[in-house]
């Protein structure tokens, strides 16, 4: 068997069924500039545009020029867009023109690069699609088990309902290597899996094509049946797409026209008998015309002609004029070769009658054809000219009915539009009202902030100032007066008789505490040697040994931080604890400080009693509206959490500095 020459009848079949298209060809320099153009709208598509037009281009390169042409234009498109996925596309058509030129090895190599694109790019289709394309590579360079190997690794994602289109294709390959490795049942077995892809498709080119690959390759294989039935179809399907097509003319003929090999004599002939049995009288008129060509071709006619006269007796019987016309131009051919002259020249009579009648017959259906579309014509044009009477009729009344409708429209409009205007200036008057209003609003809020900064720059100078003069002063004299009172100490040991030195000591030492402690609320140390951090860090060490169980977190906090907004934080930070210190009956304070980009978020947490937010604030508390004014002065957001006997979480996000 020469089942290896499948390639050759396949590729001729394909050209049979897609035809030639007429190509326009422009000079190198005008498609390089078209390429220009085409690049630069790319880069402005979304990416299912991008491949739709990557693909095109690629297309119009291999199909317009000749693979030398080509090979310098995908060149310069390469170099113009380096990208990835011009690649994945590029690569593709790129590939089968260096096919063309005969260099199969760099073509495997660009489809290689293409699988590996199409696997980075996460483009699950090219990834299939170049799998199947370079394992047909491999079947060209009959390297089937490598083609299979290839294939086997996609099948599973091919198979999925998205790429089902994908998946003729793929059994189309499989089959092939299959059928070169001699294996004919697992070629048979996806060569009908192929077919079970597109048989519910409707009558196009890829199902002919599949259909077309069954009978070439049950023409070489002892299947008669298989053979008779898939030929019917397609001869039918043929019928359907080209209705005035002989069917000596099909491209059916060129699948046994390349098989004209003694050896097949037997197959024929049992598959004659198959398809008379059968009724499938396409396929017996083409094995019944292989057959007399094979003994023409071994010098035997003699031996075709029953064959053909029993194919004469068929199509006659069933009335088959294009049939018997290809019968009686082969009976001819045949019996003149045999030198039988007279039945030669009696069949060559009976075909030009049959071509005649044929001739006749189709002549008078386009005729008959022709007299219906003329008196058609003649009528639709009787009925346009009573329609444009009546039409005319028709306009000349409506013209009156439309004018006085448009007249209405237009009084209607002009009384909406001054309606519209009047009610247009209220609702300006009103909004410019608002604004104005807006304006003043804004105004005095901006004089409340400038008046409460004032305020609070005046408050934390005056702090300063007073601790300043307590440290400095107040405290450096109680210092010096006990250093007095420890030298009179020494000296007057009778003293300690009465136990003087020892209360004069003790008040002296707490009237310094205290002196240090108002100084440190006024203007903490902390606050001045390691900024706001040291500062909230001995806030929480003063909780401590104030008995209450305290947790600080501090992160991330801005190393950069306007000493001024420092000690606003800091004062609302104590207002905040001193609140808890007064009236929650807390045990657990739990304060954090966060810092994320340009912001700050403070949030202070306690167990205690908790209150009612909104009561607290229509009974005017001073505390709750000191605190939202220093958050409010800061540029900054409050958030209160609380429910009476469910303890209190304030959240503040302010910014760590404002330009």
């Amino acid at each position: 068997m020469k089942l290896l020459k499948l390639h050759t009848t396949i590729n001729i079949g394909l050209a049979l069924f897609l035809g030639c298209q007429p190509i326009v060809l422009l000079g190198q320099q005008d498609f390089k500039a078209h390429i220009d153009s085409v690049l630069t709208i790319v880069k402005q598509q979304n990416v299912k545009m991008q491949d739709q037009t990557y693909d095109a281009l690629g297309t119009d390169i291999l199909r317009k020029y000749k693979p030398d042409d080509a090979t310098s234009l995908f060149q310069y498109a390469l170099q113009k867009d380096t990208t990835e996925r011009a690649k994945l596309w590029l690569y593709d058509t790129y590939s089968k023109n260096l096919s063309r030129r005969g260099l199969l090895d760099e073509a495997i190599a660009l489809k290689e690069q293409g699988i590996v694109l199409a696997e980075k790019l996460e483009t699950e289709r090219s990834y299939i699609f170049y799998h199947i394309s370079l394992a047909s590579s491999y079947l060209s360079k009959n390297k089937p088990d490598k083609a299979l190997s290839l294939l086997n690794t996609v099948e599973p994602i091919a198979e999925k309902d998205v790429n089902r289109d994908l998946l003729s294709n793929l059994y189309y390959n499989k089959a092939i290597a299959y059928s070169n490795l001699n294996d004919l049942i697992k070629a048979e077995s996806f060569y009908l899996k192929m077919y079970d892809v597109v048989k519910n498709y409707e009558n196009n080119p890829r199902k002919r094509f599949a259909i077309y690959v069954l009978v070439d390759f049950y023409a070489q294989i002892d299947k008669p049946i298989q053979l008779a039935n898939f030929t019917e179809l397609l001869s039918q399907l043929y019928t359907d797409t080209h209705p005035d097509m002989p069917a000596g003319h099909m491209p059916i003929k060129q699948i046994f026209a390349n098989k004209l090999d003694p050896d097949n004599i037997p197959r024929y002939q049992k598959a004659i008998w198959v398809s008379d049995s059968l009724k499938s009288y396409n396929s017996f008129l083409h094995t019944t015309v292989a057959l007399a060509n094979v003994y023409n071709d071994i010098e035997q006619p003699q031996k075709a002609i029953p064959y053909l006269k029993h194919a004469e007796t068929v199509f006659k019987s069933i009335n088959k004029p294009s049939q018997l016309l290809d019968v009686y131009t082969l009976l001819t051919l045949t019996e003149a070769k045999a030198k039988n002259f007279e039945e030669a020249y009696n069949y060559k009579l009976l075909q030009a009658s049959m071509q005649d009648s044929l001739t006749s017959e189709k002549m008078t259906q386009n005729i008959a054809e022709l007299e219906i579309k003329f008196e058609t014509e003649q009528k639709e044009r009787e009925l346009v000219e009573q329609r444009l009477d009546l039409d005319s009729k028709t306009r000349e009344r409506n013209l009156t009915r439309y004018a006085l409708i448009a007249l209405g429209i237009l009084s209607l409009l002009l009384f909406i539009f001054f309606r519209y205007r009047l009610k247009s200036q209220k609702t300006i008057a009103v909004q410019t009202e608002t604004l104005q209003l807006q304006k003043i609003t804004d105004l005095q809020q901006k004089n409340k902030l400038l008046a409460m900064s004032s305020m609070i720059e005046g408050q934390e100078a005056e702090r300063l100032r007073i601790a300043k003069d307590l440290h400095d002063s107040l405290g450096g004299l109680l210092s010096t007066v006990k250093a007095h009172f420890t030298t009179i100490q020494n000296e007057i040991i009778q003293l300690e008789k009465f136990n003087l030195t020892e209360k004069t000591n003790v008040l002296i030492d707490e009237a310094c505490a205290e002196v240090r402690r108002i100084s440190h609320n006024m203007m903490p140390q902390a606050l001045s040697i390691s900024g706001l951090q040291g500062a909230i860090e001995d806030l929480g060490d003063q909780l401590q040994e104030q008995g209450y169980i305290t947790t600080v977190e501090l992160s991330n906090i801005p190393n950069k931080i306007d000493p001024t907004r420092e000690v606003m934080i800091y004062r609302l930070l104590q207002e905040i604890l001193s609140n808890i210190r007064k009236h929650s009956n807390a045990k657990t304070i739990l304060l954090q400080l966060l810092g994320h980009q340009n912001e700050l978020t403070i949030i202070v947490e306690d167990d205690g009693e908790g209150f009612d937010y909104s009561e607290e604030i229509k009974k005017g508390g001073l505390g709750l509206k000191s605190i939202n004014s220093r958050v409010q002065y800061l540029d900054g957001i409050i958030n209160w959490d609380t429910k009476p006997s469910k303890g209190t979480t304030i959240n503040i996000t302010i910014p760590a500095d404002v330009s």
